[in-house]
């Protein structure tokens, strides 16, 4: 039986980040199944081999696009023999559909399912109209909950938050974290009794969120973006994706969520693009797209 954990939460928790603070200082041979695969961004003299759909990496982890079919991706990454198995989860689904796909899928024992939280934007996104129930869902049957980016709040949105999950899911093991560094050991011990197992429940994985691609061939300039970027309706939950900065044209990787953004260095052979994800009152992709043009260098 493989150790399987899904690592769940909405868009820009830090699921990602998670994963690969987990490659980098792995003591064990992971294998990973993501959605986004151009966001893994490892340490890159710990790649051995990419190909697209496949990353393998010197310490014996690889990383594997999880594609349509979650049960066709765990037996590909089960031939690899990996010693524990990890599923991202996409940000607007719902964790614990996938994770019952763990515990009928043979070979797999599914570990506590881990939801992160963006702890500042939490309570915003819990009272929201468009995103409230999507977090709350992602909540319901979490058994290790990680309260992420706790350097950004203050004391008081710490204390509202742990209250705030100690009446949605009190259950749930509460774990605080700065960049979503977790040690490997705090995942894993052995949960309360789950609900029964309903295989057209763990089917059921889409969402309702609107997503669309957005060019981003031509160069920006770096204050025109932020402008566009703070300017942005909060019907614009999520932007992830690689454009160009400055005169060189440096490729970064753009991240956009809950009203906050950062460029990091983006990893080598990603082309360029964005990916929108919005509530259902997401402006018009023509609409976006006059905005970023606007933002080009001159």
């Amino acid at each position: 039986m493989i150790p399987l954990t899904v690592i769940g939460g909405f868009l820009g928790a830090g699921k990602t980040t998670l994963v690969n603070h987990l490659l980098s200082s792995a003591h064990k041979r992971w294998g990973v199944l993501v959605n986004d695969f151009g966001a893994i961004n490892v340490d890159a003299a710990l790649i051995a081999a990419q190909d697209g759909q496949t990353m393998a990496l010197t310490n014996g982890c690889v990383c594997c696009s999880l594609g349509d079919d979650l049960g066709d991706a765990l037996a590909t990454i089960a031939m690899r023999q990996p010693e524990h198995v990890i599923v991202e989860a996409s940000g607007v689904s719902d964790p614990w559909k996938i994770a019952q796909l763990a515990l009928i899928e043979p070979g797999f024992l599914l570990e506590p399912l881990v939801v992160l939280v963006d702890t500042p934007a939490l309570l915003a996104q819990l009272g929201d109209r468009w995103v409230g129930d999507t977090v709350a869902r992602q909540l319901a049957f979490a058994e290790i909950i990680v309260l992420n980016k706790c350097d950004q709040a203050s004391a008081a949105t710490r204390a509202a938050v742990r209250a705030r999950m100690q009446d949605l899911r009190p259950e749930a093991v509460l774990l605080e974290a700065t960049g979503a560094v977790l040690a490997e050991a705090t995942l894993s011990f052995t949960p309360a009794s789950r609900p029964a197992v309903s295989r057209f429940y763990a089917e059921a994985v889409g969402h309702h969120f609107p997503t669309y691609a957005l060019p981003a061939e031509i160069a920006f300039d770096r204050d025109r973006l932020r402008a566009v970027l703070g300017d942005l309706p909060r019907s614009v939950l999520r932007i992830k994706g690689v454009c160009q900065l400055g005169a060189d044209a440096k490729p970064v990787l753009l991240q956009y969520a809950a009203e906050r953004w950062a460029f990091t260095p983006a990893p080598a052979g990603l082309p360029s693009g964005l990916v929108v994800i919005g509530t259902p009152e997401l402006p018009p992709q023509s609409e976006l797209a006059d905005q970023f043009a606007a933002a080009a260098l001159d």
